[in-house]
């Protein structure tokens, strides 16, 4: 881990985790009777675990980007089904624990692999910019052909 990207993007990956693991042990608990519902959670941890592993290969800016939408689903999820109607005829009754450590955790994941991507994209800009530095000629006028 030597840049701040890294940083982030590892403390992103423990956060997917944590929103994972709260989902199947939600499921675990009592939403394995709730249909559509249930199925619905396995997907989430199991997706998560798999996003997590992700985020350790070259893959990881997919692999942010997935879990980015894995966990802003997940809120929307939890907002509707705290809803008069509910999300699939299940209404979440209130803010139970395991609810808002899911909550902390989303909303943990989204920003912290929100910013490791920007991080990580930042420098490519900034190269960019140096290059097209390069190539404008003394007299200001921008010069035809790569720079090696």
């Amino acid at each position: 881990m030597n840049t701040t990207s890294d940083v982030l993007r590892v403390l992103g990956a423990l956060a997917t985790i944590v929103v994972g693991a709260i989902h199947l042990q939600q499921y675990a608990d009592f939403i394995s009777d709730v249909p559509t519902i249930g199925v619905l959670f396995v997907l989430n941890g199991l997706g998560a675990g798999v996003l997590a592993i992700m985020l350790a290969t070259r893959a990881a800016s997919l692999a942010a980007a997935g879990a980015i939408a894995l966990s802003a689903g997940s809120l929307v999820s939890i907002a509707i089904s705290m809803t008069e109607n509910g999300l699939f005829d299940y209404v979440e009754p209130d803010f139970r624990a395991p609810v808002v450590i899911a909550v902390v955790a989303e909303v943990a994941a989204i920003v912290l692999l929100s910013a490791c991507l920007v991080a990580r994209r930042r420098p490519a800009s900034a190269k960019g910019a140096r290059t097209l530095e390069h190539r404008l000629s003394a007299d200001g006028r921008l010069r035809a052909g790569r720079q090696r």
